[in-house]
C-alpha cells in the first residue's frame, strides 16, 4: 500500500480503478458524498456531463460510475469506479471531491481517499489530517503524465459546498433557495497518546446508491447494480486530532488566507506579524496553461517565487519583515493564481520511508537523527537546492542554518546527507525537478 501526504503524487496503473471516499463509522457524524468531475486542459467541465455523483451516477463515456456506498471493518465508504483505458483524450484530469449537507469535515473521524487496483491492490491511500469548516473537498486528483497516469493528494476544502467547488471547475449551478441552517462548530479534539493500530481488512460489500440532494444539481439517473465486494482501507495514522503539533507550540498562529487573482497584481495579507516573526508558508496554484510564477515582497532582493510550478504548484517560505505587521506582496502571473497563507504548523512532515513529489516544499522533521536520499530530475538542468532551518526562537528560524544539497546544473541530483534530530525545517528552496526523498534511520557505528 502507498500512503501519502498532502501534496505528493504516485504513479497509478493505467486500468479499471475503484476509489474509496470514506471515513470511521461513527453516530452523529455528518454523511459524506463523494463525486467525480472530469476536466479538460483549461481545468474545467465540458458540460453538466462531466460531474459524477449519486444522482447522476455513470459518465456518458462509460470511463467514471458512481457504484454506491459500503461499511465494514468500523469504515463507512462512498466508491467510484474509474476505468482510465476509457477516459476521453480531451480529459486531462478527473477530480475526486467530497461534501458534506450538515455539518463540516472538521466533524468527520478519519476521512480519507484510497485508489484500489483492479487486482485488489491498494495504489494509493492518502487521509486527511487538518479539516476544520470546509463543507467540501478536492480529495485528490488522477491527471496524465508523460503518458501514463498519476494520482496527487489535493486536500483542498471548500466553505461554499459541492455547487461551490463544482462552480470553480466550470459547473454552472441554480441558485440556492433557502439559506442553510447555522452549522455548529466541530467537537473539541481528543488528544491521542499513542498511534492506533491498523485495523484488519475485512470484506466492505457495497450497497444500492442512495439519491443524494446537491444543492444546484438537479440530474438524476438510475441506481448502478452492487458492485461486489471491496477491502476496508489501512489507517497509517492515529485518529484525527485538529490540534497544533507540539513542535510549532509558541509559534505564530492564525486561519489560512486565500488570494486569487488573474495575471498581474497587488495583494495585502493583513496579518498582525509580531517583530522579528518566524516564516510562514506560501502554498502557490496555477492553472494549466502557464506554470511560471513570480511572487514579491517590494523592496526585497529575493523572490518568495520565482519558478517554473511542474506540477502547477509549490510552497515556499514568506519571511514577514522584521518590523511585523501586514506584508504587500506583488504577483506576476500570466494567467489565474491562487495564493493561500499557512502557519508553519502546516508544514509537511516527513518520517521514515519514501516520499515523491515536485517543485518546492516545505517539510518537517521532528525524528531522531538519520540519513536522507535526495533523488531529483529536471531535463532542462535546472537550479535544485534544500536548506536546513532550526532555532530556539523565532528569528533563528528566519534564515537557514545549513545548506543540505545544492546543484546549480540539476539535470539528476542524487545525494546522501545527515541531518540532527528534530524538530527541524528541511526545505525545497530551488527546485522545477520532481524529486524523491527516503528517510532512513542512522545505523550504528
Amino acid at each position: 500500500m502507498t500512503h501519502i501526504p498532502k501534496g505528493a503524487n504516485t504513479p497509478v496503473p493505467t486500468e479499471a480503478l475503484r476509489i474509496a471516499v470514506g471515513r470511521r463509522q461513527l453516530p452523529g457524524v455528518p454523511a459524506v458524498d463523494a463525486a467525480a468531475l472530469l476536466l479538460d486542459v483549461t481545468g474545467k467541465v465540458r458540460g453538466d456531463a462531466d460531474i459524477v455523483f449519486h444522482g447522476q451516477p455513470a459518465h456518458p463515456s462509460g470511463a467514471v460510475r458512481h457504484v454506491g456506498s459500503g461499511t465494514g471493518g468500523g469504515q463507512l465508504a462512498e466508491w467510484l469506479e474509474l476505468d482510465l483505458p476509457r477516459v476521453e483524450p480531451a480529459v486531462q484530469r478527473v477530480l475526486v471531491v467530497g461534501s458534506v449537507d450538515s455539518g463540516v469535515f472538521g466533524q468527520v473521524p478519519g476521512l480519507y481517499a484510497q485508489v484500489v487496483g483492479a487486482g485488489g491492490a491498494v495504489a494509493a491511500h492518502y487521509e486527511v489530517t487538518d479539516a476544520t469548516s470546509e463543507t467540501s473537498f478536492v480529495l485528490g486528483e488522477f491527471y496524465r503524465r508523460d503518458g501514463a497516469w498519476k494520482f496527487r493528494a489535493v486536500g483542498q476544502g471548500y466553505d461554499s459546498g459541492l455547487a461551490g467547488l463544482a462552480t470553480d471547475f466550470g459547473v454552472v449551478v441554480a441558485e440556492a433557495a433557502p439559506a442553510p441552517l447555522p452549522v455548529p462548530p466541530p467537537p473539541a479534539p481528543v488528544p491521542v497518546s499513542a498511534p492506533a493500530p491498523a485495523p484488519t481488512p475485512v470484506p466492505l460489500p457495497i450497497a444500492a446508491p442512495v439519491p443524494m440532494a446537491v444543492r444546484g444539481v438537479s440530474k438524476t439517473g438510475p441506481a448502478l447494480a452492487a458492485y461486489g465486494t471491496v477491502t476496508a482501507p489501512v489507517s497509517a495514522t492515529a485518529p484525527f486530532s485538529a490540534a497544533a503539533p507540539s513542535w510549532a507550540a509558541g509559534l505564530f498562529d492564525f486561519e489560512p488566507r486565500v488570494f486569487s487573482g488573474k495575471e498581474d497584481k497587488k495583494i495585502t495579507v493583513d496579518l498582525p506579524f509580531p517583530p522579528n516573526a518566524e516564516p510562514v508558508i506560501l502554498e502557490a496554484r496555477v492553472g494549466r496553461e502557464y506554470n511560471f510564477l513570480v511572487v514579491q515582497i517590494p523592496g526585497r532582493e529575493d523572490d518568495v517565487f520565482c519558478d517554473d510550478l511542474p506540477d502547477h504548484h509549490g510552497r515556499a517560505l514568506l519571511v514577514p519583515p522584521r518590523k511585523g505587521g501586514p506584508v504587500k506582496l506583488k504577483v506576476s502571473h500570466s494567467g489565474r493564481w491562487e495564493l493561500t497563507v499557512l502557519p508553519l504548523s502546516a508544514a509537511r512532515p516527513i518520517g521514515p520511508g519514501t516520499i515523491e513529489g515536485s517543485g518546492r516544499e516545505v517539510f518537517v522533521h521532528t525524528g531522531p537523527a538519520a540519513e536522507l536520499t535526495v533523488r531529483a530530475r529536471d531535463k532542462h538542468n535546472g537550479w535544485f537546492q534544500v536548506n536546513r532551518h532550526e532555532g530556539a526562537t523565532p528569528h533563528e528560524l528566519r534564515r537557514p542554518a545549513d545548506e543540505l544539497v545544492y546543484a546549480w546544473n540539476g539535470r539528476r541530483v542524487k545525494e546522501k546527507v545527515r541531518i540532527p534530530a528534530g524538530p527541524q525545517l528541511l526545505v525545497i528552496d530551488k527546485s522545477r525537478h520532481q524529486w524523491e526523498f527516503t528517510l532512513d534511520p542512522l545505523r550504528p557505528r
